[in-house]
């Protein structure tokens, strides 16, 4: 593991395979080493993939949507790989335009349904894509997503994806979406 200048902005890069990187990034106050985010980028290493990882979060002081548009597109240009991955969550889906354009495959962990934007951008995706939500998490929205991307719908979940009041539970959770993280992106490299 390693740092890597965004100029601005700070990551990490966990070397793994060259030609496949996935860059992971955070949500509005969920960091890159909280649950979620931490066994993807696992799921991710342990396919052998190299991981970029965005170590920052929104200032309080700027608009979270255009810093995170601005960090995302050093990150992905940063990953320097043949085959690019995104991973991200929540705030991260403001991202999704950028990884539209650019044909790149996601996971998409509680995207921001509700924003007309991000439903357009996963609406216009041609890349492969998961997405992970739940009808409980108001962000979700009314969950339409295009029938052509995976979709991986949990009930009763929070914007965290956990079970409120039940650790174990949401252990569980985390395990099951740790092994499917693993599997989309087995399939896609």
């Amino acid at each position: 593991m390693r740092p890597i200048d965004l100029d601005p902005g700070e990551a990490l890069l966990h070397d793994g395979d060259p030609g496949r990187c996935a860059v992971v990034l955070p949500g509005v106050a969920y960091f890159s080493q909280a649950p979620l985010l931490w066994f993807a980028r696992e799921a991710a290493a342990a396919r052998g993939w190299s991981v970029l990882e965005l170590t920052e979060r929104a200032p309080r002081d700027e608009d979270p949507f255009g810093w995170m548009r601005a960090r995302a597109t050093r990150a992905v240009d940063a990953a320097d790989a043949d085959r690019v991955a995104v991973i991200g969550k929540s705030l991260a889906s403001a991202a999704a335009p950028l990884v539209a354009d650019r044909g790149l495959p996601a996971v998409w962990l509680t995207p921001l349904l509700n924003r007309p934007e991000v439903a357009r951008a996963l609406q216009a995706a041609t890349a492969p894509a998961l997405l992970v939500g739940s009808p409980a998490d108001p962000t979700w929205g009314e969950g339409t997503v295009p029938e052509r991307l995976e979709v991986l719908e949990l009930p009763g979940l929070d914007h965290s994806l956990q079970v409120d009041g039940d650790p174990l539970a949401s252990l569980d959770v985390l395990r099951r979406l740790t092994e499917r993280i693993g599997q989309f992106l087995g399939r896609i490299g």
